[in-house]
């Protein structure tokens, strides 16, 4: 995460002393308004320059992470020159790394069923449910045709033959009891009898419930069981056939797509457990360790020593000598006769007062407006800190 440091933000100032914000000291600007009072207040026919002092300051950049966590390295001090993109901090990434390691196992997932519901079944499979649709299609058949007439003749065979099987016990059984109340066989003879004829009814009985079955056929739930499980079996079928359809589809991947978002999201949260430099620079602050628990925003600050800026303060009569993008020439005090160049970029939309509640003329002239230029460090002369002076163009006649 970076954030750029405003180094001048307009606004009306109730103070003297507030006016100056961190622009220049406050002897050197109350110098450079007075210069420009007198500047200003002189008449359309001055030719002389406009000069205004102020402090060179360099453009900070603030480094730090969006999710936070606990430090886990600092590699850099206070003072170090680094490297655009050179790693600065460190945090402990063991959360972050699981967090991705599940998020891809569930992008893998997803890709895997939008792959399987685009290639259809295999082979083997449609032959398997085929064969389960035509099992359960001779089911049904058999529970429609109920008995086969061969089956029914069977029947009634066997029932004949445990009829006549029964009246020969029958028959036996009356005539070994004439002999037995007459004395003529013994008790046991006569329950061998009895018994013959009992098994033989009961056999009668079940070829005749046998015969009753074949007759009747299968039962009507029986029938509608058959034909559910068929109609489902085929249904099975025709679907493996045909494969997914695109609704299905199209809702796996989009599961997919939101499989791969988390994936990026939480790429982009390990890679904000690293803090690097923004740009080439020096570390201006830094005050965290290892072990350290850190929220959400800025942990360091990277000072361009190579992209400065100076603010300085003019009177509104000079505002329409001056525009964007113009070339000023300032001087040093730390190199007397040499020049440097830098440019305008920047002039207040609004002036600043001192004081702040200004009643007449003469007070009003004392309103100024801000006017930022860039220029570089000519190869580390200028530093920031340094104090120096802008001398702002005027133009020999009739103004520009």
């Amino acid at each position: 995460m970076i954030e750029i440091e405003s180094r001048f933000r307009p606004k009306v100032r109730t103070t003297a002393t507030q006016s100056l914000g961190s622009a220049a000291p406050l002897g050197a600007w109350l110098a450079s308004f007075a210069v420009a009072m007198l500047a200003g207040g002189c008449g359309p026919n001055s030719l002389e320059p406009l000069d205004v002092a102020g402090q060179v300051e360099a453009v900070r950049v603030s480094a730090g992470t969006r999710v936070g966590g606990r430090v886990l390295e600092v590699l850099v001090e206070e003072g170090d020159r680094v490297e655009a993109g050179e790693v600065l901090v460190k945090l402990e990434p063991d959360e972050a790394q699981a967090a991705l390691s599940a998020a891809r196992a569930k992008l893998a997932q997803a890709e895997a069923t939008v792959s399987k519901l685009k290639a259809g079944a295999r082979p083997e499979e449609i032959r398997q449910a085929a064969a389960v649709a035509q099992q359960a299609r001779q089911h049904y058949g058999i529970a429609l045709e109920a008995t086969r007439p061969e089956d029914l003749a069977a029947a009634v065979a066997l029932e004949d033959a445990a009829r006549a099987q029964r009246d020969q016990a029958k028959s036996d059984f009356e005539r070994v009891k004439r002999l037995y109340e007459a004395d003529a066989v013994p008790q046991q003879q006569y329950d061998q009898a009895r018994h013959a004829l009992e098994a033989a009814e009961a056999q009668l009985e079940a070829a005749r419930e046998r015969r009753k079955l074949a007759e009747e056929g299968a039962r009507s739930e029986e029938i509608e069981a058959a034909r559910a499980a068929m109609e489902q079996a085929e249904a099975a079928l025709e679907l493996l056939k045909e494969g997914a359809r695109k609704e299905d589809i199209a809702a796996a991947e989009a599961m997919r797509d939101a499989a791969a978002a988390d994936v990026e999201r939480a790429e982009t949260t390990l890679r904000e457990m690293t803090v690097t430099a923004p740009r080439a620079g020096v570390v201006d602050a830094l005050d965290i360790h290892p072990g350290d628990l850190v929220r959400p925003g800025p942990v360091v600050t990277v000072a361009d020593v190579d992209d400065l800026e100076v603010i300085v303060y003019v009177s509104a009569r000079m505002l329409g000598y001056l525009r964007l993008g113009q070339e000023v020439t300032l001087t040093a005090d730390a190199y007397p006769g040499e020049t440097f160049k830098g440019a305008i970029v920047y002039i207040a939309s609004s002036g600043e007062f001192t004081p702040r509640n200004l009643q007449t003329q003469e007070e009003r002239v004392q309103q100024v407006f801000g006017v930022k230029l860039k220029l570089g460090s000519f190869g580390g002369r200028i530093r920031a800190g340094m104090s120096v002076t802008a001398h702002l163009p005027r133009p020999a006649s009739g103004g520009s």
